[in-house]
């Protein structure tokens, strides 16, 4: 690419292209001269997107105060004209004209975010440069301050929160600079230093979801007996609703304390402790320092067992469940008194009784969540392909939708049985299959003992020959994958990502940015832009679309705007929940 007079010209060769602004003035492109850009791939359908780009319009906002040399561009992947107009209208910057399908089909085939989930935020400098492919991550972890998105800025970043975190207190997690108060649930002010030197629990919550409408009460049962026997403990609400009437609405019922709605403390606690799961329970020492990222598991199953929460307890537990897992059946996991049957397909009604002695996985999963969009076809593929061989086979979703009629729209898609919607024994399976996001596979065998909870692995590596799904096909996924890798380059260059060199390494399932199919094992991956190739595409290169496509494309969209017809998602998900996280 030639450069010339700023970087996104550099990236759109033709400087006669005019950016269209919320009131629908045109805009060329030598107005950016020197700016650095914020490329926003976003889709007005994704619900990732609509929590997102609040968020970015109110960084927006504060770098447009603080600095004049940044710009955002939204490249939208709406499928029609009136939902990119609907989309754009809330939003403060610039955007690739709808009409101008051309340009922003070769952004989104430049920074391969044709087919990625959304929303994503490429950071270019004033030459065009790739500063960070992950703008999105890093705006949500440290909003404004991330400027100018470089790999130093956000090296001086983390390295100021690990000072932080060394030096923890109640005051720096609780409170800011201008607050040192909490609010109690009739909102009256208490001082942060009236909880010195008690255990506190920041209980991470979204009210309207229903993974926290039902732990909720049991940390209430938790609290109440906790100050009955006059323990030093306290609760603190981090909520993450999105407006003060549906947090009020919530708060009301707690009997514990929490930061004021709308604070800024809110927005960098989810990130600061790590947070892959909603609701979340953070356990902070009578010292103030982090003693577990996450307590929720063990106080839905164990209650008021788990306090204090020390290692020590919490290493008493797992041999406890160590123990029931040694005599776990089928029956035991999917029989609660009256409960003893799961369902199929018009809602009929299948005995456990019929399952005893299957083969039987395990589906985690909710409709609005991308990867288990993408997952939940090929599972579908293979659970066929299984199912024509062996009869002694199955699989239940477990759904985490968040309303019952998401439940029945993602289960119309699926061939298998499933637990009914908001079952009791939800909470018993993803205690004894937990995992850190979603989609979630586990296998149980025909003795009803669990086989692996990486299923979803043996799924993507091995197809239908996954089954029987036993530790044998563990162990031979795992040295087939260490043979495969012989004689491999540690780093690659690939002409799909020209910005940064790919480094070789292990994951679990992904998506492969070059060809979209879903790949486990090895990863050629950038961690600066979360690019990822899987190794055929990794050290098969192929060429990215030249200037002269974008050029030839460009004219047609042309001529078709003068009278032609033109034609025309690293998650991490828990729950109701997708979040992307660093």
């Amino acid at each position: 690419m030639t450069q010339t007079r700023n970087g996104l010209v550099s990236v759109l060769p033709c400087d006669s292209i005019l950016l269209q602004s919320k009131n629908g003035a045109e805009n060329p492109l030598y107005e950016l001269d020197n700016k650095i850009i914020g490329l926003y791939f976003a889709a007005s359908s994704s619900l990732v997107c609509q929590k997102f780009t609040p968020v970015l319009i109110e960084t927006y906002k504060e770098l447009l105060a603080l600095k004049d040399n940044f710009e955002i561009i939204f490249v939208s992947s709406d499928g029609d004209e009136e939902s990119f107009r609907e989309h754009f209208s809330t939003m403060p910057w610039l955007a690739i004209p709808y009409s101008n399908e051309a340009a922003r089909d070769h952004l989104k085939n430049l920074y391969s975010a044709d087919g990625r989930e959304t929303p994503r935020l490429i950071i270019l400098s004033e030459k065009g440069e790739v500063l960070n492919g992950i703008g999105e991550f890093l705006v949500y972890e440290f909003g404004s301050l991330a400027y100018p998105f470089t790999l130093q800025r956000i090296e001086q970043l983390r390295d100021e929160q690990e000072i932080t975190k060394k030096n923890q207190n109640l005051q720096s997690v609780l409170g800011t600079t201008s607050r040192d108060f909490l609010i109690s649930n009739d909102f009256n002010q208490v001082p942060i230093s009236e909880l010195e030197g008690k255990m506190v629990g920041l209980y991470i919550s979204l009210g309207s979801f229903r993974s926290c409408k039902n732990f909720t009460p049991k940390l209430i049962d938790l609290y109440k007996s906790l100050k009955e026997e006059g323990e030093s403990f306290e609760i603190v609400l981090v909520s993450l609703d999105d407006d003060n009437e549906s947090f009020e609405k919530e708060f009301m019922n707690m009997p514990w304390l929490a930061i004021p709605f709308g604070d800024t403390a809110l927005k960098g606690l989810p990130t600061y402790f790590s947070l892959n799961a909603i609701p979340t329970v953070v356990i902070l020492g009578p010292d103030a320092k982090t003693l577990h990222l996450n307590v929720r598991s063990y106080i839905a199953e164990f209650g008021i067992q788990g306090y204090p929460f020390t290692e020590e307890k919490l290493r008493e537990l797992e041999e406890f469940k160590n123990a029931q897992r040694d005599s776990q059946t089928l029956e035991s996991l999917l029989i609660s008194d009256e409960l003893d049957f799961v369902i199929g397909k018009g809602s009929a009604n299948v005995s456990v009784s019929e399952l005893v002695g299957k083969t039987v996985l395990f589906y985690f999963s909710r409709l609005h969540c991308p990867p288990c969009r993408v997952f939940t076809p090929k599972l579908a593929k293979i659970y066929n392909a299984i199912k024509s061989n062996h009869s002694d086979f199955e699989v239940i979703f477990v759904s985490l939708d968040n309303d019952e009629e998401s439940f029945h729209e993602y289960y119309s898609e699926m061939p298998w049985l499933a637990l009914p919607y908001n079952d009791k024994r939800e909470a018993l399976l993803t205690q004894t299959f937990k995992s850190s996001g979603i989609p979630h596979l586990s296998a149980v065998g025909p003795s009803g003992k669990t086989l692996t909870n990486q299923a979803k692995d043996l799924v993507v590596f091995f197809g239908s020959d996954a089954y029987p799904f036993s530790n044998d096909k563990k162990k031979e996924m795992d040295r087939r994958l260490e043979e495969m890798a012989k004689g491999w380059p540690e780093k690659v260059r690939n002409e799909r990502h020209p910005y940064h060199e790919l480094v070789l390494s292990v994951r679990g399932v992904y998506s492969c940015d070059g060809c979209n199919e879903l790949v486990v094992g090895w990863v050629f991956s950038c961690d600066v832009c979360g690019f990822h190739l899987h190794p055929e595409c990794a050290l098969m290169p192929q060429s990215t679309a030249s200037t002269t496509d974008y050029n030839e494309k460009q004219q047609v969209k042309l001529d078709d705007d003068n009278g032609g017809n033109s034609g025309n998602e690293s998650w991490i998900c828990d729950g109701e929940v997708c979040y992307k996280t660093s």
